[in-house]
């Protein structure tokens, strides 16, 4: 099921499958950046490797015998992605529509948003604050990118001066992280866009899972026409993107 929803992901965000019928395309996933034992990782760019089905099952071993603290620090797949690559696609969708240099971001991981952009606006400084619950990611974060402000918060209360020119949302309303059983999916997914409006000056940007996939993804798949509605009365200026395939859409909200 793995592959197919990579294959599927490719088709939505556009990344050719360069891989022969008998070979698999891995895509490395490490950031750019020496470790303690100053070993390098890639982070600003992306290195394909064409392996066989052996071959790739040995790096997935690897990748999993490396020790949670590495896999934690330089995974795509611990922030929800199959690769960093289409970690940087989802990003650049993101970014396309919060065009600015002042981000808050919710649900953000380790914060890697933080490093694509600066692997692709490297002339823009960038005013970015980061918000998760999960604290072994924040603090993988911390570290990767100790110049950021990446809280461990919970953002249903944050104080409103972290507002940020967009508040963006990359596909962390797919899941629950929270441990609130009392709270519906759709509720929660609503407060969670609601506290973002709350924090942003000029709106927000959400990814979220579309009912309309054609792949069993175990994600919570959303109705695009009844979120669009009800952002449509909740806060006015608001837009759906439907147009990168049936998996997934974008809710733009306009604040100013």
């Amino acid at each position: 099921m793995l592959k197919d929803k990579l294959i599927q992901l490719k088709k939505v965000l556009g990344v050719p499958d360069k891989a022969g019928p008998d070979q698999d395309t891995i895509i490395t996933d490490e950031p750019v950046i020496k470790d303690e034992d100053g070993n390098e990782h890639v982070v600003n760019s992306i290195e394909q490797i064409t392996a066989t089905g052996d071959e790739e099952d040995e790096m997935n071993n690897v990748h999993g015998q490396a020790g949670d603290a590495s896999y934690i620090k330089y995974s795509a797949e611990v922030v929800g992605f199959d690769n960093r690559e289409l970690q940087w696609n989802a990003y650049r969708m993101i970014s396309s529509y919060a065009d600015s240099d002042s981000i808050i971001d919710f649900g953000c991981g380790r914060g890697d948003f933080s490093a694509y952009w600066k692997s692709e606006h490297a002339d823009r400084d960038l005013d970015y604050i980061g918000i998760d619950l999960n604290e072994p990611l924040i603090n993988a974060g911390r570290e990767l990118y100790p110049e950021e402000t990446i809280l461990v918060s919970d953002w249903f209360s944050l104080d409103t001066d972290l507002a940020r020119d967009w508040a963006i949302n990359v596909g962390s309303s797919n899941l629950r992280y929270d441990a609130d059983i009392t709270m519906k999916d759709l509720d929660y997914t609503k407060k969670t866009i609601n506290a973002m409006y709350n924090h942003c000056n000029r709106g927000v940007v959400v990814a979220l899972a579309s009912k309309y996939t054609s792949i069993e993804d175990d994600l919570i798949n959303y109705d695009p026409g009844n979120i669009l509605n009800w952002a449509k009365e909740e806060f006015g200026n608001v837009a759906i993107d439907h147009s990168m395939g049936d998996d997934v859409f974008v809710l733009i909200i306009y604040k100013v």
